[in-house]
This record gives structure tokens, C-alpha cells and sequence, in this order.
């Protein structure tokens, strides 16, 4: 399950975007909230390492760090599927 900061971080990027890929144009497709600067490598940098440092960690739900994105598209991102071995 998501935590809520998740959640409502998705949603203001894709509304901002108005649910169209920012790489293609494409809407109507299944949708992807992509962090331009990965979500794995925030966690590292700030040194996250449970759910209640990510809940205040402002930079993880910046949503200028954020666009929507096609799953095609996302995964032609250098940073899809970056990991980063933490307890989240």
C-alpha cells in the first residue's frame, strides 16, 4: 500500500499534465508518475531509510520533480527501474 504523500504527489503530476505522456503526447494509455531525479537515488542522497524520513522528505513530492509519462516511454528512461536497497 502507498503512503498518502505518494498517492496525492501521483495525482498533482498527472493532473498538472493533464494525463498526457510528456515524451510522446500520447494520452489514453496507461499512465506512469516518473521522478525525474529517481526516487531511489532521493532516498540515498538524504539518507532515507523508513516510511516516516520519506513522509518529510519534501524533495520525493516536489512535484516540479515529477512528470507523467506512457509506460512505453517510461521505461526508455535512463532511470526506470533504478533500486536502491533501503527498508521502505
Amino acid at each position: 500500500m502507498a503512503i498518502p504523500e505518494y498517492k496525492n504527489w501521483r495525482i498533482s503530476v498527472f493532473e498538472r499534465d493533464k494525463y498526457i505522456c510528456q515524451i510522446c503526447g500520447r494520452s489514453g494509455l496507461i499512465l506512469n508518475a516518473d521522478h525525474i531525479q529517481a526516487f531511489a537515488l532521493i532516498l540515498e542522497e538524504y539518507g532515507i531509510d523508513n516510511v516516516e524520513k520519506a513522509r518529510i522528505c519534501s524533495k520525493l513530492w516536489d512535484i516540479t520533480n515529477g512528470r507523467t509519462l506512457c509506460v512505453p516511454c517510461h521505461r526508455k528512461t535512463r532511470n526506470y527501474g533504478i533500486k536502491v536497497k533501503t527498508k521502505i
